[in-house]
């Protein structure tokens, strides 16, 4: 039972380690938490910071684009800005307002305007040629106009040139010469290319000649030419084809039975979606261009940047800024193209990633952008949030160990406390029931040395042999008086490490036949079945003879104490290779398990009814097995109750000594 003072100090102890694991564990949370928000304020830093780098890297795109724009518009107006604007793969559409005129989409769409006719070319000659050398009339038949736009087309005026040629073109149609319609168109078609300004017009001289083609029966070069005409197109700008353009195509395509399957159909498919984006995005540039309020024809400094959404919903960003007085360039791109070249993946990942608004549920934006990237919002990216996660959760198995470490700590310590307490209770407990042995081992021979001594003095004994007899007891008690005295001295020796061996040559065999000599008459006078086995090749040893016999002796005793009604003791002794084997039985009253645990303790005697009527305190054990130990030995022991016990000590020697 503990007392009143253990359990308060044990309940002081819980209270207290309760208390500082919960402020280990408090601590170790607040810093992690600080950690958390240290690192989510500096990759909010790091995404604000790259935020403006991106913003100012569009703008001074913008300022590049819409000034070469400018130059473009000055110099050639809609042709020279349509070509420029045929060439911006990062700008869908570019678009261009003088005064209050309506807004001017471009690329143009190559159907949209044609090149001047053959009566307007007439007109034009007749302007530019004198009296004299034109025609009196213009001729009529096919033939004639077929040989004067040939001429035509030895203009050195690549208008003049490709006009004449795409005329020329016609009147072979008129003529039933559609292969040669198509030869002329393929000229045209070169020709429009090469010349700055007219590149979109070869799309109408590609168209005739396919139409030529078909029209001769020649399907397999209508095809080839088709097929070459489609990978063209879809390589060219991806807003410069309109819904016209595709509708044509797929005539053509249709007439070739390949309109609704197969390569052709798919690339017709693909330009399709770029016409019909390309008109969402216009509508919708103009419905928020429509809503701008002028900007100041003075003013040429940074654009102005608007975030709109088309009829399907995509959103697009337009940037707006004077190039001259009285006139405004728009530059248009889909809001997911112009994120995905500005904010491009690095190696390694960044730590962030551009989504639109609304942003996914559950994530954390860590920087809102503006108009210039369509109110995108920036939050962690996948890599950026693993890692945070794996930082939380490594924060929070260090918490967890942390807590752990701390209740294990102080759960050893209250452990160890309670150990503690229950051994010096223990300890106490052996010290007093040893008080009470030791009194009990001492009063018994004082009380006969007394009685025998108060008669010697008295003289009421006269018998010689009676006062020998008295003589005799007087002086056996005394001398175990003096054992007990001295097992107690050498333990209190052995435990302060105050003992000392005196190690030298040892002959274990007359060690072994003296320690039995000291018994041999007690078991005969009670008659046991007393054995002596002792080997022939028992060597000498280095030991201490007078510290092994004493183990001898003790065990000895142990077993004649303890033999019960069988009366059964063997001492042994033999050599196994380099050990001396001394093994000491009975058939006693032999020992539980949890006896055999505390056997060897100081004072230890079980609580067994039998053995606390017999002499002892408690000691011989635990001599015999500091005396062992300081051999290099160990001792075991073999036992269960009612069937006795076997101790057998292991001795090594150096094979010197043999």
């Amino acid at each position: 039972m503990r007392t009143r003072a253990e359990r308060r100090l044990l309940a002081a102890v819980i209270g207290v380690s309760l208390g500082l694991t919960g402020l280990t564990v408090w601590a170790v949370a607040l810093q992690g938490r600080a950690l958390q928000q240290r690192e989510w304020a500096d990759l909010t830093s790091a995404a604000a910071t790259a935020a403006a780098q991106r913003a100012a890297a569009l703008t001074g795109e913008v300022q590049r684009a819409c000034d070469a724009a400018g130059r473009a518009w000055q110099a050639g107006q809609a042709d020279e800005l349509d070509a420029w604007a045929a060439d911006q793969r990062s700008w869908w559409l570019t678009a261009v307002a003088t005064g209050d005129g309506p807004w001017m989409i471009f690329p143009r769409p190559p159907l949209e305007h044609a090149l001047p006719s053959p009566s307007q070319l007439r007109g034009e000659q007749a302007e530019s040629q004198p009296a004299t050398s034109r025609p009196a009339a213009w001729p009529d038949d096919p033939t004639s106009m077929l040989d004067y736009f040939k001429r035509r087309a030895l203009s050195p005026d690549p208008l003049t040139r490709a006009g004449a040629l795409l005329a020329a073109a016609t009147y072979e149609e008129q003529l039933g010469h559609p292969l040669a319609a198509a030869r002329i168109l393929t000229d045209a078609a070169s020709l429009l290319r090469s010349t700055p300004g007219l590149a979109r017009f070869a799309f109408r001289a590609e168209l005739g000649r396919i139409d030529s083609l078909l029209a001769a029966g020649d399907r397999d070069r209508a095809e080839e030419a088709l097929r070459a005409f489609l990978k063209s197109s879809l390589s060219d700008h991806p807003a410069r084809v309109g819904p016209t353009e595709v509708a044509h195509l797929r005539g053509q395509l249709g007439t070739l039975g390949l309109a609704d399957h197969g390569p052709l159909a798919d690339m017709l498919g693909t330009l399709d979606e770029r016409a019909q984006r390309r008109e969402a995005l216009a509508d919708a540039a103009r419905a928020l261009l429509h809503t701008l309020l002028p900007i100041s024809h003075r003013t040429l400094g940074e654009p102005v940047f608007l975030t709109g959404f088309t009829a399907t919903k995509e959103p697009l960003v337009v940037a707006v800024r004077p190039i001259a007085e009285d006139t405004r360039l728009a530059l248009v791109a889909p809001a997911a193209e112009l994120l995905a070249q500005f904010w491009r993946p690095t190696e390694p990942p960044a730590d962030w990633r551009v989504v639109l608004p609304p942003p996914p549920a559950g994530s954390a934006p860590l920087v809102q952008l503006g108009p210039e990237f369509a109110h995108g919002v920036l939050t962690p990216a996948p890599a950026a949030a693993a890692r945070s996660q794996a930082a939380a959760n490594r924060r929070l198995g260090t918490l967890a160990l942390t807590a752990a470490g701390s209740a294990g700590a102080w759960l050893l310590i209250i452990w160890m406390l309670t150990r503690v307490m229950a051994g010096q209770r223990e300890l106490a407990h052996l010290r007093s029931r040893f008080v009470a042995d030791v009194s009990h081992e001492l009063k018994t021979p004082l009380a006969l040395i007394r009685l025998l001594a108060e008669t010697l003095a008295e003289q009421r004994v006269r018998d010689p042999q009676r006062l020998l007899s008295y003589h005799q007891t007087i002086a056996r008690e005394s001398e175990r008086l003096t054992g007990l005295l001295e097992n107690i001295l050498d333990l209190g020796r052995i435990e302060s490490g105050r003992k000392r061996y005196e190690f030298g040559p040892c002959d274990v065999s007359a060690v072994v036949r003296q320690a039995w000599a000291l018994f041999e008459p007690q078991f005969a006078e009670q008659h046991f079945d007393a054995r002596l086995d002792l080997a022939a090749d028992l060597p000498v040893i280095r030991a201490d003879p007078a510290a092994l016999q004493q183990v001898l002796v003790n065990l000895l005793q142990n077993a004649h104490r303890y033999a019960g009604s069988e009366k059964y003791v063997r001492l042994a002794a033999a050599r196994e290779g380099y050990l001396i084997v001394l093994t000491v039985e009975d058939h006693g009253i032999g020992m539980s398990r949890d006896q055999l645990d505390c056997l060897g303790d100081s004072f230890f005697r079980a609580e067994d009814t039998r053995v606390r009527q017999t002499r002892g305190a408690g000691l011989g054990l635990a001599i015999a097995s500091h005396i062992v130990a300081a051999h290099r030995g160990r001792i075991e022991v073999q036992s269960r109750p009612g069937q006795g016990s076997t101790f057998t000590v292991w001795l090594p020697f150096d094979p010197v000594s043999d």
